[in-house]
């Protein structure tokens, strides 16, 4: 159909059809243009590609236009994908992004079938704006992060704890160790003189931590002994 500034174009390939629609709509156009487009998503078809690259809109009519008929497409149980690649319609579509389907062609829709299933989640992406999430996914994505920041913190707290608690283990070890040795070495010496007058027989009980634990115990054990003899 052409009518003064408007042109409209059908293109039909198996399910697909293609609807490229050119020319200033404005306020005067709208009513040919919406019959006209609802007759065509009545027709045949699963997938109506509505070309909007060489559309020029000066009404806001279109806009509530355009979804009554993605409503309409859907209630067919069919698809309504917009297709164009220009600023000017990013910026008319702005506020609907996230309800109609918009690719640069009908080439990019079938190739888009992971960028679907990603955008059913709230994560968008576009040649333009790059990356985008839903406030909800973001919210999520934001908490996940925050989670496993928290997560490493403490783990990283929790590992610097026990190395402190390790460390000051060994440093107690080592103490003891050398106060051992200490008492050991006194003990030695203290017993050297009775070493020296024969009252020490078992040299195996010199140490003060092998089978007697102090200085007591051996002069008990010495007292047992003598009485056994």
């Amino acid at each position: 159909m052409k009518s003064d500034l408007i042109d409209i174009q059908v293109e039909s390939r198996g399910n697909d059809v293609e609807i490229s629609l050119s020319g200033s709509l404005g306020f005067a156009q709208f009513s040919a243009v919406k019959e006209k487009l609802a007759m065509l998503v009545d027709g045949p078809g699963c997938f109506f590609f509505l070309n909007l690259q060489n559309a020029h809109f000066t009404s806001n009519l279109y806009i509530d236009f355009f979804l009554e008929l993605l409503s309409r497409v859907k209630s067919q149980k069919s698809s309504l994908i917009l297709v164009f690649d220009s600023e000017e319609q990013y910026k008319y579509f702005e506020r609907f992004q996230n309800i109609f389907e918009i690719y640069e062609n009908r080439t990019a829709y079938k190739k888009s079938g992971t960028k679907k299933q990603l955008q059913q989640i709230g994560i968008h992406y576009g040649t333009r704006t790059g990356i985008s999430l839903s406030p909800g996914v973001a919210v999520c994505f934001f908490a996940l992060m925050f989670g496993l920041f928290a997560t490493l913190f403490v783990i990283v707290s929790i590992q610097g704890h026990d190395i402190s608690d390790k460390q000051a283990q060994i440093i107690a070890l080592q103490n003891q160790k050398e106060r051992y040795i200490h008492e050991i070495d006194k003990l030695e010496s203290s017993i050297g003189p009775l070493r020296k007058l024969g009252v020490i027989q078992d040299t195996t009980m010199l140490s003060s931590f092998g089978l007697i634990q102090d200085w007591v115990g051996y002069l008990e054990y010495l007292e047992n002994t003598r009485l056994e003899k």
